[in-house]
């Protein structure tokens, strides 16, 4: 230990050398956690609220339970967004993408893990599922060697939650994108969730999106609702819906036409199509391992996980919302970057756009890394209408769609 005194005589300055270290040291870790807010958390402000007595709320109208538990709201500001883990599949050659969503990511203020991507074609036969050599029907050569990479990729992620015991992750396509309020859209989603779920009001769940779900489908290009389940949880009064004439989907969606433009809902979910985003608990990882990687499989992984929600023999439960809440980026520049499975006619972007999500995080993450809100854009300037007032939560037991 090194002690520091004055001339002879006087007494030892160690005490207050040891003071302003200690002061010092408070006024930088505040200062990193002032920079490492996101500055989404900005536009996003009126998501939590403090009451009267000192607790935290949502600010959201009471239907029903639409207040969450304090230690759910504290799990959803996480780095983590309220997981355990957040993953993005990359494959190591395409590092524009890893750039890109990674950059996306620390605009919102949460961290992502990368699960490698695996090429198809160095796959070992023995290793793929089924009694067959790489049968993939109705698709061969490169498409199919690309849709086995694909396969294993996603049953990596899964592998990872269960060899690490995680309680849940959230798995990211290197190529999603969100609005700059996915973390509000992250709580009133927990808030659907938690209710499609049948927590008992008061009662504070192990993960703050409810428990006993299996997957949470949040970026889709198509996702269907279980027709023997009626529940909706309507979001309204949202202005990070994507408009009618802007919803771009593969496959089979609810019928929205009786809702207005700026409402979502979620369901229980017999499925969907591509996984742009979605979250796994270990049991769901576990059940994804044993059907899709385990047992006879030979068919593209969204295909996989879709037939998992839909067959109840297999009790895996699913919760999703439309319209989605992340969807996929198309850059600025060729066309053929655009994925790593199929190819299409080339072409060149002079801009970049995203399927489906209003305020694109990656179309404004300049903006943000400059901190300027005020600046943040719509796809669709004048087409969003401008909204008063917080997303209105409501619970119906039966369906209109």
């Amino acid at each position: 230990m090194i002690h520091i005194f004055r001339e002879k005589g006087q007494k030892p300055i160690f005490f207050v050398t040891f003071a302003i270290f200690f002061l010092l040291s408070l006024f930088w870790l505040q200062r990193r956690h002032d920079l490492s807010v996101p500055y989404t958390d900005q536009i996003i402000s009126k998501a939590v609220t403090q009451t009267s007595n000192g607790d935290r709320q949502t600010a959201l109208p009471r239907s029903k339970q639409t207040e969450l538990p304090a230690a759910s709201i504290e799990a959803l500001q996480n780095e983590t967004l309220g997981f355990e883990k957040v993953y993005v599949i990359n494959l190591p050659k395409r590092t524009d993408k890893l750039d890109a969503v990674r950059l996306a990511a620390s605009v919102t203020g949460f961290n992502l893990e990368v699960i490698p991507g695996q090429l198809g074609a160095e796959m070992s036969p023995k290793a793929l599922p089924g009694v067959s050599l790489v049968e993939v029907p109705f698709k061969e050569g490169e498409m199919r060697d690309n849709i086995i990479g694909c396969w294993r990729s996603h049953m990596q992620s899964a592998h990872n939650i269960v060899n690490n015991r995680l309680s849940s992750a959230l798995i990211f396509e290197d190529d999603a994108d969100w609005d700059v309020s996915f973390r509000s859209q992250l709580l009133n989603f927990a808030i659907g969730s938690q209710w499609l779920l049948n927590t008992p009001a008061g009662h504070t769940p192990h993960s703050p999106y409810g428990d006993d779900w299996d997957l949470l489908w949040l970026g889709h290009c198509a996702l269907a609702p279980i027709q023997t389940d009626p529940r909706r949880v309507l979001l309204e009064n949202d202005p990070s819906t994507t408009p009618f004439n802007h919803r771009f989907n593969l496959g089979t969606i609810p019928d929205m036409t009786h809702y207005d433009n700026t409402t979502r809902i979620m369901y229980a979910t017999n499925g969907g199509t591509c996984l742009y985003a979605y979250a796994l608990s270990y049991r769901g990882a576990q059940k994804i391992l044993f059907h899709l990687s385990m047992s006879y499989y030979h068919r593209p992984v969204d295909f996989g996980i879709r037939e998992m929600c839909e067959d109840g023999s297999r009790n895996f439960r699913c919760i999703g919302v439309f319209p989605q809440l992340v969807d996929s980026h198309r850059g600025a520049g060729s066309s053929s970057k655009d994925s790593d499975i199929s190819h299409g006619e080339e072409q060149v972007r002079k801009k970049g756009f995203s399927y489906n999500i209003v305020r694109s995080t990656r179309l404004n993450v300049g903006h943000l890394i400059d901190g300027d809100v005020d600046a943040v854009e719509s796809q669709w300037p004048g087409e969003v209408p401008e909204l008063a007032g917080d997303v209105k939560i409501s619970f119906r037991e039966t369906f209109q769609d």
